[in-house]
């Protein structure tokens, strides 16, 4: 079978719920190798960098050991960590029995604090022009809602399903929280070794005194590589997750090994995709390297910068929207899978919408929450502490409020951030149910997936053809372009 056709019975495969592939070992070897000499790289320029002053840390080290903040701080960790293990089940709970009420609350409190927090500006301040995008936001929040729960009534209601979704498979499939986690945890380490080699490429290539324009190609090639390296495993961790939540919607059973070996699969395409992203963020980082030049300067000075940087940046967002989603359950090219996140993109405008300034809130509402618990956590118990080991108090309150706040957005916010790609996940699920007629079948309830099935009866979704993805117009039942059979 011509390879395009194998690919095309695997994509096929793979939006049905299945793991047509074995895992590709020899992909993932060359991956794992990378990662350990990526990190050896980084700690050689760790020990360039340090190495001078070793004895200095060392004795520093030394010192804060024999402290006797040590043995309060280390109860303060295990005490911050017990309790946002805690939290997250509590959240896991929450989202799965009242994510529709937590949906509903979130966007209404989001629109009140931001109403709140403009009035309480324009009392202090006065009012200036540079507070127009602050009462923009203010008009979106309040308009927005209006049409949540008016026109958009049934959008609504599929978010709170998927929301509760969301809670349900983190509490059924446990291997969701692997890929989750593993990808703040490297992403934070190469990140930090990338930063380091950096400052060793630079201490050697670019002289103190008027550099040259030729002594940052060796930075800003290093820098191409080290933001190609961190979206790659970006996105292998999140494909991971992807493929797991997937799977779980269709119905299915899924492993961790199901995802590894899918997301394994998919790492050349995933490389391309992250070959275009890395070239995107030195195109930013060259314009916000201009603005910052401007500084100082009149003030319209380095609008234009500004402006480009911010324009790329949110084009570049959207025109992403379903791209990783496309790339690891239809199988098909990075190229393809960004035209096709495109055309999603206009065709499912208000699922989008509703996620960026909806379900966002939610996840915005829940993190103002355990920050604002875990402070009032911290310094509490810093208290407590304080007069058990008879010290000072303000010192040990401000310990407290640091490591729990620490420790709480050490392990929340990539909660939080898993959960973002489970509903992206799940709203790309439901996106090819609405291109397929809803011929498969999905976790969503019966009720809310019935209810659903009904509103897009009458109010048909826009058809594409699943072969190249031409629109097709109402009634159509093969593609003008291809000739392939609409289902």
């Amino acid at each position: 079978m011509p390879d395009s056709e194998e690919q095309k019975a695997i994509g096929k495969s793979l939006v049905e719920g299945n793991v047509p592939v074995e895992l590709p070992k020899g992909k993932l070897i060359v991956l794992i190798g990378s990662w350990i000499i990526f990190i050896a790289i980084g700690v050689g320029a760790l020990i360039d960098i340090v190495g001078p002053h070793a004895l200095y840390f060392i004795g520093l080290l030394s010192v804060t050991l024999l402290s006797a903040l040590v043995v309060p701080i280390l109860i303060m960790v295990l005490v911050a960590g017990g309790i946002i293990i805690v939290t997250i089940w509590l959240m896991v709970r929450l989202l799965k029995n009242h994510g529709y009420g937590l949906l509903k609350f979130s966007i209404l409190f989001t629109a009140v604090i931001i109403w709140i927090l403009f009035v309480t500006i324009i009392a202090v301040f006065g009012w200036t022009w540079e507070f127009l995008f602050l009462l923009i936001a203010c008009v979106v929040s309040t308009i927005l809602p209006i049409l949540y729960f008016t026109i958009w009534k049934e959008r609504l209601e599929l978010a709170g399903g998927i929301l509760q979704l969301c809670g349900k498979v983190t509490n059924e499939e446990k291997e969701l929280m692997v890929p989750g986690f593993l990808k703040v945890l490297f992403i934070g380490v190469l990140s930090a070794f990338g930063g380091l080699i950096a400052l060793d490429i630079s201490a050697y290539t670019i002289p103190a005194v008027d550099p040259p324009w030729y002594s940052y190609v060796p930075l800003v090639l290093f820098l191409f590589v080290l933001f190609f390296y961190i979206y790659i495993n970006t996105f292998f961790f999140n494909a991971i997750a992807t493929s797991i939540t997937y799977i779980w919607y269709r119905k299915k059973d899924p492993k961790f090994m199901d995802g590894l070996a899918i997301a394994t699969y998919q790492l050349p395409d995933l490389a391309v995709f992250a070959v275009l992203s890395s070239i995107i963020k030195l195109i930013r980082l060259f314009l916000q390297s201009r603005y910052r030049k401007t500084i100082g300067s009149a003030p319209w000075t380095g609008v234009g910068f500004r402006l480009a940087d911010g324009i790329i940046a949110s084009i570049w967002f959207y025109a992403n929207y379903f791209t990783l989603p496309s790339i690891v359950i239809e199988n098909v090219p990075a190229t393809t899978a960004i035209k096709r996140s495109v055309h999603r993109l206009f065709d499912n405008w208000v699922d989008v919408l509703l996620k960026q300034w909806g379900v966002g809130a939610v996840f915005n509402t829940l993190q103002f929450l355990i920050i604002f618990l875990f402070g009032l956590g911290g310094a509490l118990f810093g208290f407590i502490l304080s007069v058990v080991y008879s010290m000072d108090m303000l010192v040990m309150v401000i310990i407290g409020v640091i490591l729990f706040l620490f420790i709480s957005t050490l392990v929340s916010k990539p909660f939080l951030n898993l959960l973002n790609d489970i509903y992206l996940t799940f709203l790309f699920g439901f996106v090819l149910d609405k291109e397929s007629n809803f011929k498969l079948e999905n976790n969503l309830p019966k009720e809310l997936n019935d209810k659903l099935r009904a509103f897009f009866g009458a109010h048909p979704a826009v058809k594409r053809c699943a072969n190249c993805f031409t629109r097709l117009s109402e009634g159509v039942r093969t593609c003008p372009k291809c000739g392939a059979a609409y289902p």
